[in-house]
């Protein structure tokens, strides 16, 4: 029987996650009991007697969907006594999960996770891996300085070692950079000051646009970027608009403690294709990326199809207007013998789980979670075989209403804390 953790289950559970993963550390565990959006019952445990034998975690998230924000929750530290395992512990625990996410009010659930074929019998899709870039550091340096964004005449900046007392500036930035942006979490100043009190990081640096003064409040202080980095990796580089020169002064900075510390490599975690990401990878001659760990990917399940694709509805009319689809239409989803239709009128979308009309799309539940969340490659579904459109009328507003999106989950909010 599956039930909800206390307080007092908490030393239980840290023994239990240390026997099972060998982790996490006494740090990372107590920043897990201080997340801003953490309840005791949040955990659930299988327990034989007084013994706790297996737990899961489920977090609470609010994930940035260009213009929406999506309730979301992820599990982590699902597991089971190595020598009780095979007795559907882990599997009563992943559907208890399921339904406390959904009792949230979450509208999908998050898992990073290295054995991917345990959550696709719940309806778990694989969503992504983890990419980044990766260059030598004296090799970003001189291509910054070959493409003048590192020239004396430039205005310099003052990059140095972000003070506490300048929380608003990291809060600013971030803000300013989640517009059309879709996968990262929303972060209040509650939660900034977690991540950072947690210490999953080395160093956060700041980039001043003008004279490094002392300013107890944020709006005199003229921070234009930060970054963040863990040994030689550049966990999260963001700029304020109107200041390009702002990345790539960090960047070398970045590259500099690196080559400081005898590392010689750097890598850079960032949307593919972002202008960090295009202008890290100019500046370091490599066009390609890497996988940070090949066995690890991201699963999504959508907890409450019908409630994510009304919270969508805003969204999927304004791609509607962009496109100049013609309307009033529907367009059907039939996945996996479940209904769920889409009306499409001049002035709103809306969302019903009944009966899929003639214009239709059937595909598996896989591809439907991959298809709202614009993880979809749409030419190798069709020549696959994966997606069937009922009329070419169907097709076309698939396309139009679910575009491929940058799909992107910053790493740090899920780097643990430094032992």
């Amino acid at each position: 029987m599956v039930v909800p953790a206390s307080v007092a289950d908490h030393p239980g559970i840290y023994h239990l996650l240390t026997a099972v993963f060998q982790g996490p550390s006494r740090g990372e565990f107590r920043a897990s009991l201080e997340d801003p959006h953490y309840q005791p019952h949040d955990r659930l445990l299988v327990k034989r007697g007084p013994q706790i034998i297996a737990h899961a975690l489920v977090t609470r998230r609010v994930m940035e969907f260009g213009p929406i924000e999506l309730p979301v929750a992820g599990l982590d530290w699902l597991g089971t006594l190595p020598t009780l395992r095979g007795q559907g512990h882990g599997r009563r625990l992943l559907v208890a999960a399921e339904e406390h996410m959904a009792s949230t009010g979450a509208l999908a659930g998050l898992v990073w996770t290295r054995i991917p074929h345990f959550f696709r019998r719940t309806g778990w899709a694989l969503c992504g891996r983890h990419f980044h870039s990766r260059g030598g550091a004296r090799d970003v340096i001189s291509g910054l300085i070959a493409r003048g964004l590192l020239r004396r005449s430039h205005r310099r900046l003052n990059i140095r070692p972000w003070r506490r007392l300048e929380l608003g500036a990291l809060v600013r930035i971030y803000k300013q950079n989640l517009d059309a942006a879709f996968g990262p979490f929303q972060r209040t100043e509650a939660y900034w000051k977690w991540l950072i009190h947690r210490g999953g990081y080395d160093q956060i640096c700041v980039a001043l646009d003008g004279p490094d003064l002392l300013e107890l409040e944020e709006v005199h202080a003229p921070i234009v970027g930060y970054s963040v980095t863990r040994g030689e990796r550049i966990v999260e580089l963001l700029s304020a608009p109107g200041c390009p020169t702002a990345a790539a002064q960090l960047m070398a900075r970045a590259c500099r403690d690196a080559i400081e510390r005898g590392r010689h490599t750097v890598s850079l975690d960032a949307p593919p294709n972002s202008r960090v990401d295009k202008l890290f990878r100019a500046a370091s001659g490599k066009r390609h990326h890497h996988q940070m760990d090949p066995s690890l990917v991201l699963m999504v399940k959508l907890l409450s199809p019908v409630k994510l694709l009304r919270a969508l509805a805003g969204e999927l009319h304004r791609r509607a207007e962009e496109a100049q689809l013609a309307r009033p239409l529907e367009l059907g989803l039939l996945v996996d013998g479940k209904k769920y239709r889409l009306a499409i009128h001049r002035d709103r979308v809306e969302a019903v789980g009944r009966n899929i009309g003639r214009s239709y799309l059937r595909l598996n539940v896989a591809d439907f979670t991959r298809l709202v969340l614009g993880h979809f490659d749409w030419d190798e579904a069709l020549a696959d075989g994966r997606v069937e459109p009922s009329t070419n009328l169907a097709l076309e507003a698939g396309r139009v209403l679910f575009p491929p999106l940058p799909l992107w989950l910053p790493p740090l909010d899920n780097l643990p804390a430094r032992e």
